[in-house]
């Protein structure tokens, strides 16, 4: 279902991050916008390999594997991923103050 509302919303703009950064920036800049579609992307990217993993360990994977992976591993990369993203959106603001 993410997957869905995120692809849907680059289709049909403003992307899923965007609305979500406009929330407390309602006046996003330019690039600001161009940040937020490639965030989108990345979500994507990230729901079609967790989606993908998730099917492979329902399909072919023990049920201990399974529950490892869909119940404590792919919370670890989402939480990764929103620490990631943190870091580069503050790098990114700072460049764009300074520059």
């Amino acid at each position: 279902v993410m997957l869905g509302v995120f692809a849907t919303s680059l289709v049909f703009p403003p992307s899923a991050i965007e609305r979500i950064a406009r929330l407390s920036e309602p006046d996003l800049p330019a690039h600001g916008v161009a940040y937020t579609r490639r965030v989108t992307q990345v979500w994507c990217g990230f729901f079609v390999v967790n989606g993908t993993l998730a099917l492979a360990t329902a399909l072919w994977a023990s049920d201990r594997v399974w529950a490892l992976y869909n119940g404590l591993l792919a919370y670890g990369l989402i939480g990764l991923l929103f620490a990631g993203e943190w870091l580069v959106r503050q790098r990114v603001k700072a460049a764009h103050r300074h520059g």
